[in-house]
């Protein structure tokens, strides 16, 4: 049990009674009592000023590490990304709210997977007085750290992460220690007046000396407590506030030495975010950009070269939807886990300088960097990144389910291409976008014109998404015929954008860039709801009317597209399958078992099933049996080839084929009136073309629509 302080001193103070020394030992009293208040309030004030400084800086390295990590995904909107990143944060307790919002203030992600806050303004989420900064912002109001930090590439900012946070435990630590020192406070000025009366009979100068010297060595403990807050405050870690002492003095510096190590493993914690991704356990892209310098200086150093190898899974977001992320999560961490292991392996060929683990980072969602220090030769790479893709291309089994993914692969060279770190991963980031586009599992190494290349997709692809926003796309319609008699039996939506400057973008420049990015997705939307819009108004022209919709295969098996295809159906409220959605062959086959079961959805909803350009993928009476299609549509180039005198055998096989599966067909691309009699004396009753219409404008449809209602009244 610990000694009381009051009873070392009793004793000593019993015999002071005289009356001249009260009135002096009065003003003593006074004079302690204001020397000790003050003493602690310093003490309180070097306590919390630590606190608030550690704080701030805790959530300003969090707010930067997770900006960083956010670059990607917010750049490309791809919210799965945002979420994943964000998820580790939210299970902790310490995080009050998450935003991150645009340059317009208005919130893009708040970290739930409902996006509850979407495109509100940010500002009416947060308390009053802080606004959607685009700037570095660390405010503390009340226990809540309020930090804003900018997302940015380059120069660029274009948009801003901001986060809540308190520090419960070091919250509360820090009021039991300030109660402490209340109580204790008042514990001292308690004792020292029992303690004073006792020196009231010894001589008024013995008495006032006395009192001095009891009173500065009963405050002597806080001041030593006060000046190592100050020296820890100022950065000293190696500071201890432990004094020895088995009194209230010794319980409340043991009481701060357990505060310093709460704050010491917070910081800790702190610190493995800012260098670990906490998925996979891989270096960071914080971490990897410190380790490429170093193997840049030693390169340089010891005239070796260096490779850096850009990773990204192709599809990966496709099992995120479908499977969901908790399995995509175990995905990735067998990514990782096979990368390692086949680094591992080349570590038996290759003297690499640094320990393998060093080599392999993530920089957030499916995307993966390696480092190949101390290759020979080029052919070296080559084989490298054939042995990633062939690696990730082997199945992945997860709860007894088959996941195939496979990996596009960008790769640029040190110094043939660049000589510092930045530089190296923008160039291998472009080469791995250039192999995904052309055409994904491939691998590509950095050229100087990729620059140019990536840069006008880059401007197209913005262009796009402005269109998007701003309603600069509209669609046109070209009419299908029946050939029999002539007349209109539907039309098919076409995707056209008005730019401001260049006036008509060619579908052919647009199209497929929607279709290699995660524009897809909000652009078929857009594509469904327009559609929707206009067939409320050909249907009381016309009830029997079909609408035709291409649906891209990067769509396909979009849950939110899904989702607008079934309101879509409902919208049109009427029977018959007036809605028609074309698919093409190579996007049904890439995921043939996902693919039925969606298209029977859709088939039960109430839309109709087509395959566009046939002919021209995969061709296989398996799929045709087991898919739920209600038609095929012949691809132009079979149309355009037919010649006079010259038979049209493959036009001929597929109207046959079609016919035996109870399938309609409808010739594309009907451009003369012999190619228009070919394909009706060969069995395909329906048809589209410049022979017959013109992509139009919806008014010019409901016109033509009138004109053939008109003529057929009369």
């Amino acid at each position: 049990m610990s000694r009381s302080i009051s009873g070392k001193y009793t004793g000593l103070l019993t015999g002071i009674i005289l009356l001249t020394g009260i009135s002096i030992l009065l003003i003593n009293l006074h004079y302690l009592e204001d020397y000790s208040e003050q003493s602690i309030h310093n003490s309180q004030q070097q306590l919390d000023e630590l606190m608030r400084q550690q704080q701030m800086s805790d959530a300003e390295l969090m707010a930067s590490t997770l900006a960083e990590n956010l670059q990607e995904a917010v750049y490309h909107y791809d919210f799965s990304g945002m979420a994943e990143l964000m998820r580790g944060l939210n299970n902790s307790g310490k995080l009050l709210y998450t935003y991150i919002y645009d340059q317009q203030g208005n919130v893009l992600h708040d970290g739930t997977d409902a996006l509850t806050h979407f495109g509100k303004p940010v500002h009416q989420l947060l308390p009053s007085g802080l606004g959607p900064s685009l700037t570095r912002q660390v405010v503390k109001i009340d226990k809540t750290i309020h930090v804003a930090h900018p997302i940015s590439s380059g120069d660029a900012t274009f948009a801003a992460l901001r986060l809540g946070l308190t520090y419960p435990r070091a919250e509360q630590q820090l009021t039991k220690l300030q109660q402490q020192l209340a109580s204790d406070e008042r514990k001292l000025r308690s004792r020292i007046l029992v303690t004073s009366l006792g020196v009231i009979a010894v001589l008024l100068l013995i008495t006032t000396l006395l009192m001095v010297q009891v009173s500065r060595r009963l405050l002597r403990p806080i001041q030593q407590l006060a000046q190592r807050c100050r020296l820890y405050a100022a950065g000293d870690n190696r500071v201890s506030f432990h004094l020895g002492r088995e009194d209230e003095f010794g319980e409340l510096s043991d009481a701060l030495d357990h505060m310093k190590q709460i704050i010491t493993e917070s910081r800790a914690e702190v610190e493995k975010l800012a260098y670990l991704d906490p998925l996979t356990h891989l270096p960071n892209r914080r971490m990897f950009a410190e380790e490429l310098d170093s193997l840049i200086q030693w390169s340089e150093r010891h005239q070796h070269k260096l490779a850096v190898l850009f990773i990204d899974l192709d599809e990966f977001k496709h099992v995120n939807d479908l499977a969901g992320h908790d399995v995509g999560d175990q995905l990735l961490k067998m990514v990782a886990e096979r990368l390692q292991s086949l680094l591992k392996n080349l570590g038996e060929e290759i003297d690499f300088p640094v320990p393998e683990s060093l080599l392999l980072a993530r920089l957030g969602g499916d995307e993966f960097v390696m480092t190949l220090p101390a290759y020979k030769r080029e052919s070296d790479i080559n084989s490298i990144a054939g042995q990633i893709q062939n690696t990730l291309e082997q199945d992945f089994i997860i709860d007894e389910v088959r996941y195939d993914v496979s990996a596009s692969v960008g790769i640029t060279l040190y110094p043939e291409m660049a000589t510092n770190s930045s530089e190296l991963l923008q160039q291998a980031d472009l080469a791995m976008y250039a192999a995904k586009y052309s055409g994904r599992k491939r691998f590509c190494f950095y050229q100087p014109e990729l620059n140019h290349q990536m840069t006008h997709h880059l401007q197209m692809q913005q262009g796009i998404r402005e269109a998007l926003e701003q309603q600069k796309l509209f669609l046109c319609y070209q009419p299908i015929f029946n050939l029999d008699t002539g007349r209109i039996i539907g039309a098919e939506a076409l995707l056209r954008w008005r730019h401001p400057d260049k006036g008509l973008i060619p579908p052919g420049e647009f199209i497929p860039v929607i279709e290699k990015t995660h524009l897809i997705t909000p652009v078929t939307r857009w594509v469904l709801d327009q559609a929707a819009k206009d067939m409320q108004k050909i249907r009381p022209m016309l009830d029997q009317f079909k609408l035709s919709v291409n649906i891209s295969g990067g769509a396909l098996l979009e849950q939110t597209v899904q989702e607008k295809i079934s309101a879509t159906v409902e919208a049109f409220s009427s029977p018959g399958h007036r809605l028609h959605l074309e698919i093409t062959e190579t996007s049904m086959m890439e995921n043939i078992d996902d693919c039925s079961r969606v298209l029977a959805e859709w088939k039960k909803a109430g839309a109709a099933i087509w395959i566009d350009d046939f002919g021209t993928g995969y061709s296989s009476l398996n799929y045709l049996h087991s898919l739920p299609i209600d038609g095929l549509k012949i691809d132009k180039s079979f149309v355009q080839a037919i010649n006079p005198g010259q038979p049209s055998q493959v036009i001929e096989t597929i109207i046959t084929l079609a016919r035996s599966l109870g399938l309609d067909t409808i010739s594309e691309g009907i451009e003369t009136q012999q190619q228009r009699q070919t394909v009706l004396d060969l069995g395909s009753h329906f048809g589209q073309g410049y022979l017959l219409a013109r992509p139009m404008t919806l008014d010019q449809l409901l016109t033509m629509l009138k004109q053939e209602i008109s003529n057929a009244s009369v």
